[in-house]
């Protein structure tokens, strides 16, 4: 979808992502707090234009992106 962005709110620390490899198999943890991501789960996944993928967590998708997660 053009002209879309999600931004996280203040305070958010971009160094402090682990971004995982283009080759690399996805994370099963959050790239931000290291909290493990439940199977079952929708993680919040971000590419940047290289290819490194990033995957959040339903606590850092609620206080970070201001998402409403079930769970």
């Amino acid at each position: 979808m053009p002209g879309l962005a999600i931004r996280p709110r203040a305070g958010f620390n971009w160094t402090a992502v682990s971004w995982g490899g283009p080759d690399e198999p996805a994370s099963e943890d959050c790239s931000y707090c290291n909290a493990p991501i439940p199977e079952g789960s929708v993680p919040l996944i971000m590419w940047n234009k290289a290819g490194w993928c990033a995957r959040f967590c339903d606590g850092c998708q609620r206080r970070w992106f201001g998402f409403e997660v079930d769970g």
